[in-house]
């Protein structure tokens, strides 16, 4: 385990491998256990898992939920601990909009970016019914049924999905409501057309929350692909990790992005 700070707050990052860094952004409450499944990746690359604060390993007594700026500066910190100069960043989901918001804020340290299941802003009605769930169960201080439903909805194994739902169960509801609403408020639609980073989308075949968001960057973005993953809807790191992977890998060897 390794450590690094943010306004105080503890950051929990894990390594595997050398090179470039692939530097993997969880979703709100999942922490770095989503990931699990792509730890193949560092024969390729240096593989980077973080704790964003409040989840997981990371300092969980905050006062106050991060917002994604604040969640793109503390990437920026574990960037600075391992002293790497450019890193692929790769978000899931609303980690997605952190991973946009790092590649807006700091082009020159984005070799590439991969976005899972992204969107740069909230305005489908699945999507927009699907934070609105999420934010009123924390609310509610619903954890036991958040802590049951997300690992569910990801893993097929037990064993994985219980563990990580002892880490979501360890999440604060009102921390978790105010992440929820975060991702929820934030907006980079006005701003993707200055991503000049190669970006590669991966989409679930099944995903009906995001298809529609596929438009905006591709009609946006110079240097952007899109690959489906057949028999999956928005779970492609835990549900089709061999599909994510081998897309990863290959984006990256064909492009000669490491």
């Amino acid at each position: 385990m390794a450590y690094t700070l943010y306004k105080g707050k503890k950051i929990f990052f894990e390594v595997r491998g050398e090179g470039t860094p692939l530097i993997f952004i969880h979703p709100p409450a999942m922490s770095h256990l989503t990931f699990r499944y792509q730890y193949p990746l560092a024969e390729i690359g240096k593989v980077v898992v973080l704790d964003l604060p409040g989840n997981g390993h990371s300092t969980t007594e905050v006062a106050e939920a991060l917002s994604i700026e604040e969640s793109a500066e503390c990437v920026r910190a574990v960037l600075k601990k391992i002293r790497a100069k450019k890193a692929v960043i790769i978000g899931y989901s609303t980690g997605g909009s952190v991973g946009q918001e790092f590649a807006l804020k700091y082009p020159e340290l984005t070799a590439g970016l991969v976005l899972i299941g992204g969107f740069p802003e909230v305005s489908s009605f699945f999507l927009d019914k699907e934070f609105k769930l999420g934010i009123w169960a924390a609310k509610k201080k619903w954890m036991n049924l958040i802590s049951f439903a997300l690992p569910k909805a990801h893993f097929k194994n037990n064993k994985h999905a219980k563990e990580m739902q002892a880490v979501i169960k360890e999440v604060k509801p009102d921390i978790l409501s105010e992440t929820y609403k975060f991702g929820y408020e934030y907006q980079s639609i006005e701003r993707i057309d200055e991503l000049r980073m190669p970006l590669l989308l991966l989409y679930g075949k099944n995903d009906f929350l995001t298809h529609n968001y596929i438009y905006d960057f591709v009609s946006k973005v110079d240097d952007v692909e899109v690959v489906y993953v057949k028999g999956v809807a928005h779970q492609v790191p835990t549900k089709r990790p061999d599909e994510c992977n081998h897309a990863i890998r290959e984006w990256l060897l064909r492009r000669q992005i490491l």
